[in-house]
């Protein structure tokens, strides 16, 4: 005995009604979950770009109060509240644009004058040797820099200015590490000149690291006295 089962067209209807609600439902759901998964991710890079501006700022603040300690610690009352000020800004805007720890320079400030602005170098002769201020500079020198970055240096009373001194002085160092490629050489290079360490370097003759030496000493004692 044969049965057989006949589905009204008004059951097909339904059926199909069912099923499109049915995958309309998923459908739904499915972009939903998909809206929200999108919504967090957006959520998350918002955090993750908030959280790496949070810990570039939080090392910009360290390295300057690492810097006014520095100066604080080398110079004490010895220059003006707002030549403390002004050196302490150059000197972190040169860290930040050269990526360079402004201890490094310090470091130099402190082996060439001891930290004091109104230094005068001498020969072991006790003739004056030209060097000025704070980073030990050369008049004719200065103007060379300053002219290449907009800088008016006309006499020497401009050089035992801090601010003044420390940029030049900065400047030059910088441009020591971009010609030789490393730091020990350019401050090899701050002391003897530029010429007399090509010299050595064209003979393949060893380079004398005294200096070299005594700024990594000041540098890690400025380390030490101004750690955060």
């Amino acid at each position: 005995m044969k049965s057989s089962v006949r589905l009204s067209s008004m059951s097909v209807s339904v059926l199909f009604i069912i099923g499109f609600a049915v995958l309309f439902f998923f459908a739904s759901e499915w972009y939903s979950n998909s809206r929200k998964l999108e919504k967090l991710a957006y959520q998350e890079r918002i955090l993750h770009n908030d959280m790496e501006h949070l810990e570039v700022v939080g090392k910009w603040t360290l390295d300057y109060v690492k810097i006014e300690k520095a100066l604080t610690y080398m110079l004490g009352d010895r220059i003006s509240e707002v030549s403390f000020r002004i050196l302490a800004e150059h000197l972190w805007q040169i860290s930040q644009s050269y990526s360079l720890d402004p201890l490094i320079i310090l470091a130099v400030v402190a082996q060439e004058s001891r930290g004091n602005p109104l230094a005068r170098g001498r020969f072991q002769t006790g003739k004056f040797s030209g060097a000025l201020g704070l980073m030990q500079i050369k008049l004719e020198t200065a103007k060379k820099i300053g002219r290449r970055f907009g800088l008016v240096i006309e006499g020497e009373d401009d050089l035992m200015r801090p601010e003044v001194n420390v940029v030049v002085g900065s400047a030059y160092l910088i441009r020591l590490i971009g010609k030789y490629g490393n730091l020990r050489e350019a401050l090899v290079a701050y002391n003897l000149g530029h010429t007399a360490v090509d010299k050595l370097l064209e003979k393949n003759a060893p380079l004398p690291t005294s200096y070299y030496e005594g700024v990594v000493r000041k540098y890690r004692d400025l380390m030490n006295h101004c750690s955060i």
